[in-house]
């Protein structure tokens, strides 16, 4: 069995599942990174910059479906993932237990902005360029896939990591 945490970016998929899988004693596993593998580690920026956005969701696609085939973990997915229907089928058909961690738009848009690297590293998904309304925009088109998918949904807005670990774990009982 694996945890895969959904949500958006700033959700706190990595830092919590950090966590978790250290509370497991199991590996932390991230879709992104996995998929950046795939181009030579840039930075998804980069790889959406040089190759598209196409390239980048076929290459998340093949990650997914390898990660979620693996036992014993704990995999933060992408904020977009869900919303490729490959990977949505196989994060559907995985042995897993899925959480969505979640939290309102401005909070995740503050938590977004003070995360300098993200900016840096992490393309723009509409015309706002990272503004609370492109966090409005998009969290209206995945949060009615990431609550159909996802067999627990947590508010993380104002809990701290160690009490969203105790959550995510709670789940798991």
């Amino acid at each position: 069995m694996n945890v895969i945490l959904l949500g958006y970016r700033g959700c706190g998929k990595t830092t919590v599942g950090r966590a978790v899988a250290r509370a497991l004693g199991w590996r932390y596993v991230d879709v992104d990174d996995a998929t950046r593998e795939a181009f030579d580690n840039a930075t998804i920026a980069e790889i959406w910059q040089r190759h598209g956005e196409p390239a980048w969701r076929e290459a998340e696609v093949a990650a997914t479906r390898r990660l979620v085939a693996g036992r014993e973990q704990v995999i933060g997915l992408g904020g977009g993932t869900l919303m490729q229907p490959g990977a949505r089928e196989a994060v559907e058909a995985a042995e897993a237990r899925r959480v969505y961690l979640h939290a309102p738009p401005d909070v995740l848009h503050a938590r977004i902005v003070g995360d300098v690297a993200s900016a840096a590293t992490r393309p723009s998904l509409t015309p706002h360029a990272g503004r609370l309304a492109e966090i409005e925009q998009v969290l209206a088109e995945r949060d009615p896939v990431y609550r159909a998918v996802a067999d627990a949904a947590i508010d993380v807005a104002t809990l701290s990591v160690d009490d969203a670990v105790a959550a995510v774990l709670n789940e798991l009982r």
